[in-house]
């Protein structure tokens, strides 16, 4: 979830980090209310919401786009593992950079929903529950993030 959302295997790394000192921190705040899981999720998504929001306050943008598969270490556990033909896997290739790219454009709300559904496969009350917020709100934030990926992403789906 962190990497998808900060698109950078070593900030990645760094705040996994700092989310399993927070939590290690606040373990005994740990109440049982919601599954471990979800409680240990909701600290890193908010460490990483947390990240994106200074460095947009710092480096005065969003997302920096030149940022791409290419910088990923070989080897590396975040990298894909591809075993289609060259052109299957260039046009993937492609498709996902777009995706990708449209992703980076969603606001950070929009962006943490719609990784955590459908990248990470969580349920609703887990996203809600991560995230801090009603089922509702994630409902909602699912619907709009999701249309605007469909406009940006139209071009996309007319090849497929």
């Amino acid at each position: 979830m962190i990497y998808q959302m900060v698109r950078n295997e070593d900030d990645a790394w760094d705040l996994a980090q700092d989310g399993f000192v927070r939590a290690w921190r606040s373990l005994a705040n740990f109440r049982g209310q919601s599954s471990f899981f979800t409680w240990l999720y909701r600290i890193m998504t908010n460490v990483t919401l947390d990240w994106l929001r200074k460095k947009r306050i710092e480096g005065g943008q969003e997302f920096d786009d030149t940022i791409g598969l290419d910088g990923i270490a070989p080897g590396a556990t975040t990298a894909p593992q591809a075993v289609a033909e060259p052109a299957v896997r260039l046009a993937d290739r492609e498709i996902r950079a777009r995706i990708d790219e449209a992703i980076a454009k969603l606001s950070d709300e929009h962006r943490a929903v719609i990784v955590m559904r459908e990248l990470d496969g969580m349920e609703y009350h887990e996203i809600a529950d991560a995230l801090g917020c009603s089922i509702g709100t994630v409902m909602s934030r699912l619907f709009y993030a999701r249309r605007k990926l469909q406009t940006m992403l139209r071009d996309v789906h007319d090849q497929l």
